[in-house]
């Protein structure tokens, strides 16, 4: 039944206007809202908190834009498999500098990260497998479904251009550092709540748990790092946007200049700000380990 359904969802959400899909990912944006008041109630309290300066008007439109960009970003990975290579290629653009960025990233032979944010699209990024040389192989964290079907539904469908996934509780962790050996290529999620296991850290003037993997994995390899992210240009549409970390400061950690960069983002650029997932319990009080020495 639940696998019937979301193949037929699937073919549908490829034949319908894009003009349908976006009204409706508004529609339902409203409506989980209304019902989920918990949910909401989180998502103006991070705004509220981050943006004292806006009023409730704002944040609540925020909240609204928010919430459907999140949806909007479900709905494509439902239709994933279903969209042609032509019209992929229309929707999601990299341009010739980032191209380059990204063919260079392995010029160390140490191998690199890529650090990813939540904003709308961001499962798109499997795209870049398309773009890439065969020698650099791109390997991606995930954390599976309880669900089979939709385990292999969506991890096949971000293996469809070439990425390969490494579930994180089947010896993840040896998996990740054969990658780096082997001078390829690791993509991971660093901006969500990382529980008990994490690292308390400042993140936009509040305290989050952090993953501090990428600074494990920079210490041992020290592989080139990047900011790989979706810039939304319209309905199913965005930039792929590509930018070297740089240098870090004396004693600064990775995950402590990715949130910076995040920060950065969210406050001054209002389009990313709208894309990215307010909806999660970043902040939660007292959640993960309390930072000793500079890597936990």
């Amino acid at each position: 039944m639940l696998k019937a359904l979301i193949i037929t969802i699937s073919k549908l959400l490829s034949f319908l206007p894009a003009s349908i899909l976006l009204t409706g990912c508004y529609f339902l944006a409203i409506l989980f809202l209304m019902l989920q008041w918990s949910r909401f109630g989180i998502v103006v309290k991070n705004l509220r908190c981050i943006f004292p300066s806006f009023g409730l008007i704002k944040i609540f439109w925020t909240a609204i834009v928010s919430t459907s960009r999140s949806i909007e970003q479900g709905l494509l990975v439902i239709a994933w498999s279903r969209i042609n290579l032509d019209k992929l290629r229309e929707k999601f653009t990299l341009s010739e500098n980032h191209h380059a960025t990204l063919s260079n990233s392995l010029s160390q032979g140490n191998g690199c990260i890529w650090l990813i944010p939540h904003f709308c699209h961001a499962d798109a990024l499997s795209f870049l497998g398309h773009f890439i040389d065969d020698n650099n192989e791109i390997h991606t964290l995930y954390r599976p479904f309880k669900n089979k079907f939709i385990n292999d539904f969506v991890r096949n469908s971000r293996e469809r251009f070439g990425v390969k996934t490494i579930n994180r509780k089947r010896g993840g962790m040896l998996k990740i550092l054969k990658v780096l050996k082997k001078n390829q290529t690791i993509a991971m999620l660093f901006d969500q709540n990382a529980g008990g296991a994490g690292t308390r850290m400042n993140f936009m003037g509040r305290e989050c748990s952090c993953t501090t993997l990428p600074d494990i994995l920079f210490q041992k390899f020290k592989p080139k790092v990047l900011f790989v992210y979706t810039k939304r240009t319209a309905f199913w549409s965005s930039s792929i946007e590509i930018e070297e970390m740089g240098e870090l400061n004396d004693g600064q950690l990775v995950i402590e200049r990715a949130n910076d960069w995040l920060e950065q983002k969210l406050r001054d650029d209002k389009v990313l700000r709208e894309s990215w997932l307010w909806l999660h319990q970043r902040w939660r009080q007292g959640v993960g380990q309390i930072q000793k020495g500079r890597i936990r």
